[in-house]
């Protein structure tokens, strides 16, 4: 009966590789998702925030590295790498409003301070270390229920031993007609994420993914992370189903012999933001901004206290976040899509996608990555539309989209906001080129 069940499982699979779904995240175990607690944090959560990981304070001149954080466009910071919070320090947060996310020698010294958002608690634990750090997380909002215990996990390429989960059948049989049944990343990953929600009463999920990649002898561009859109669908539908705020973490660093892309031009970082957007993230967060695990000279501020190629990106990259952060705020995620799948980047897996009637009228023949969203008092919508030709191959990508019984649309692009009159746009999207659009 097993191999029966394999050998269906296997035709679907080819089947739905190209008209299925993804197989949902719940149910994957036999956890049931914890009832999270929505918190009052010390912080704005109604609209998008943008952030860095990795600000080591312990640096000489480290007041300048705080200006160009705050000229940089970033609202805070994930402390790594040693140094301590001085008095000069969260007396700048606070009076530029720059969030820290503290070490926790940091932290438990300044806890008066509003700047201080929460206490950097643990990077990327295994599924055996859930049930402690939970209830460490639990401790810490007994202390304080204002300010954030952060939490980052693993992403989808991590392996067995990483995520603490095997690659066995998933619990039950929710993903025998989907392409995942086959993929032992995303069986592996579902299982990971299913466990955290069965653990965590926590109401903001993190995750790192860092998708691009070069050849580490000539430094050429290669094919992106192929799950990087299942991955993040996955843990996209984990906080939409669960009331839970999902930030992610992009790649603004790289590795010269390691087969990471130095992330250093304003294509390189846009690209990341839109296709992250398009899932619905309440934070995205730059990595690394000072020190860390990347090349010192890839950073946004080099290993010699220098501003980076790397900076000047993220800086472009901010401004146009930033002509819509807050409007973003007013719009709930439904799920994303994409058009013409196989000629898309990181699309290996098919996504769980949105009904039809979500979806607007889009004529193209080019690669598209769609986010869809509902205005939350009101009877809006608002999308992102993301080109997903892999980078490096310099192709646009048009289309013209129709929303049915819409009288105006607001088109943000490249930090400039334009109105349009009617139901239907036309657009040719650059390469790595996304858009944020509102319709009424």
């Amino acid at each position: 009966m097993a191999s029966i069940i394999r050998l269906f499982s296997f035709l679907m699979a080819l089947i739905m590789a190209f008209f299925g779904t993804g197989a949902s995240v719940l149910g994957s175990t036999d956890k049931t998702p914890v009832e999270v607690t929505r918190r009052d944090y010390v912080f704005d959560r109604d609209k998008l925030l943008i952030g860095a990981y990795c600000m080591n304070t312990g640096v000489s001149n480290h007041m300048e590295m705080f200006e160009w954080f705050r000229d940089a466009g970033l609202e805070f910071f994930v402390q790594t790498g040693g140094g301590d919070l001085t008095d000069d320090v969260l007396s700048f947060c606070d009076e530029n409003g720059i969030g820290i996310i503290a070490q926790g020698t940091g932290y438990n010294k300044s806890l008066t301070n509003p700047c201080v958002w929460g206490i950097n608690y643990r990077d990327e634990p295994s599924a055996l270390q859930f049930e402690e750090v939970a209830a460490g997380v639990a401790a810490e909002f007994e202390r304080d229920a204002t300010r954030l215990p952060y939490v980052n996990l693993f992403p989808m390429y991590a392996n067995s031993e990483q995520l603490g989960e095997t690659a066995d059948d998933v619990f039950g049989a929710n993903d025998l007609t989907t392409v995942d049944s086959l993929n032992s990343d995303s069986i592996r990953y579902r299982k990971h994420v299913s466990d955290y929600l069965g653990t965590f009463d926590l109401d903001i999920l993190s995750v790192d993914i860092y998708p691009l990649h070069w050849n580490a002898e000539t430094h050429k561009q290669e094919a992106s992370y192929d799950k990087w859109l299942r991955n993040l669908d996955i843990l996209s539908e984990a906080c939409r189903e669960n009331n839970i705020d999902y930030w992610v973490i992009t790649q603004a660093a790289g590795l010269a012999d390691g087969g990471m892309k130095y992330c250093d031009t304003e294509r390189d970082q846009r690209w990341q933001n839109y296709v992250t957007l398009a899932f619905g993230p309440k934070a995205i967060i730059y990595a690394c901004y000072y020190t860390g695990w990347w090349d010192g000279d890839s950073h946004l501020i080099s290993d010699a206290g220098e501003r980076t190629d790397t900076y000047y990106a993220v800086q472009q990259a901010n401004k146009e976040l930033a002509a819509f952060a807050d409007v973003y705020g007013n719009y709930a995620h439904k799920g994303a899509y994409i058009t013409n799948k196989a000629r898309a980047a990181g699309a290996n897996l098919q996504l769980v996608g949105v009904k039809d009637e979500d979806k607007p009228r889009i004529e193209t023949v080019d690669p598209l990555l769609i986010g869809v969203f509902d205005e939350k008092d009101g009877d809006g919508n608002a999308y992102v539309f993301t080109n997903m030709y892999e980078e490096f191959k310099d192709k646009s990508a048009s289309f013209k989209v129709t929303f049915e019984g819409a009288s105006e649309i607001t088109l943000y692009r490249m930090g400039e906001e334009t109105v349009i009159n009617g139901d239907t746009m036309t657009l040719l999207l650059a390469p790595g080129e996304g858009v944020f659009v509102t319709v009424r």
